[in-house]
């Protein structure tokens, strides 16, 4: 006599099915929204990475290879700014995270809890902002390159998605983002999904999609 299967059979069959397609995208959210760190031990070039939050660590790499050079007095020279600079605006919004020599160089990373608190203190031009923010004061390039299809395409193209946000810099950086870069100006070099090298100082814009 033939045997009818039961329905427990098929339950635990559905409920494994259910588990893994549950595990893959939380897995595939877990990866697309990875935070990002960098350490001294990462960076061989000056770096900036922009975090999902708007805060923003930067990696300088200066050459630190005379015998005269002191690294605690460095340390303490920065240290000085970056409290000086709290002290004035009322609240930690600038830390000094590492220094440390590396192959004759001193790699330090500064973290700023926001751009606008990166420009002010070291005194340097960049912007941060979303794509549909209106009346920007810049003059933006007119034509961008497409990550995706490595073609050229309008501002008009370049800035439609208004979910995204941009960055504007005027120095030479390895630029890491918490995000997927779509667009960028045609004097940056693409690296890789959410890393571009900006080889100048002349205005570099990045348009990439939060993750």
């Amino acid at each position: 006599m033939n045997s009818v299967p039961s329905n427990g059979g098929m339950d635990m069959k559905r409920g494994i099915l259910i588990f893994i397609m549950l595990f893959g995208i939380l897995a595939f959210t877990s990866c697309s929204k990875e935070e990002i760190f960098i350490t001294t031990e990462d960076v061989a070039f000056n770096t900036m990475l922009v975090k999902r939050d708007g805060s923003i660590y930067v990696a300088i790499v200066e050459d630190f290879d005379k015998s005269h050079y002191n690294l605690s007095e460095l340390n303490e020279f920065v240290s000085k700014e970056v409290k000086a600079y709290n002290d004035e605006v009322g609240s930690d919004e600038v830390s000094l995270e590492s220094l440390e020599i590396k192959n004759d160089k001193a790699v330090m990373i500064i973290r700023y809890s926001k751009m606008a608190h990166y420009s002010a203190f070291n005194n340097i031009q960049v912007a941060y902002f979303s794509a549909d923010t209106d009346n920007v004061d810049l003059d933006l390039p007119a034509q961008y390159i497409n990550a995706k299809k490595e073609t050229l395409v309008s501002k008009e193209d370049a800035f439609k998605s208004k979910k995204d946000q941009v960055l504007v810099v005027y120095e030479p950086f390895d630029i890491i983002l918490e995000g997927k870069v779509r667009f960028y100006s045609e004097n940056a070099t693409y690296i890789e999904e959410n890393k571009i090298h900006s080889a100048s100082e002349d205005m570099t814009v990045v348009i990439y999609k939060p993750m």
